[in-house]
């Protein structure tokens, strides 16, 4: 019973650790109908290419997304690096860059103080 208990640990270990394995390695492929609405979020000038700086946080790696190596991405281009797994939505990926939300109004408080020191027969532990 014991080894029966250890094998079942250690494939539930195992399966989801290959679970994040993939997620961080970007093989969590996006819809072709997701493709389409991130290149429009990505190419916000409607231009027909864009560039690595405006690719940077969506595209997981620009030189392999870039066969012609000429610096930017068609949407085709674009639309192929998605389907091999190379673009990522920074939103589910946790890609993003920490600045959406990040008003003054915001409903979080400010960072509370660090405690005060107190003499070790104070501490709480």
């Amino acid at each position: 019973m014991r080894m029966l208990c250890t094998i079942a640990g250690l494939a539930l270990c195992y399966s989801i650790g290959g679970a994040a394995f993939a997620a961080e390695n970007g093989a969590m492929k996006l819809s072709a109908a997701q493709c389409s609405t991130l290149w429009e979020k990505v190419n916000t000038s409607g231009a027909a290419t864009i560039d690595a700086s405006q690719a940077q946080g969506y595209v997981t790696n620009f030189k392999a997304a870039d066969p012609d190596n000429d610096g930017t991405l068609s949407k085709t281009e674009f639309q192929a690096a998605c389907a091999k797994g190379l673009v990522q939505d920074s939103a589910s990926s946790g890609a993003a860059s920490g600045t959406e939300g990040s008003d003054s109004d915001s409903a979080m408080p400010p960072a509370a103080e660090a405690p005060p020191k107190l003499p070790p027969s104070q501490k709480q532990y």
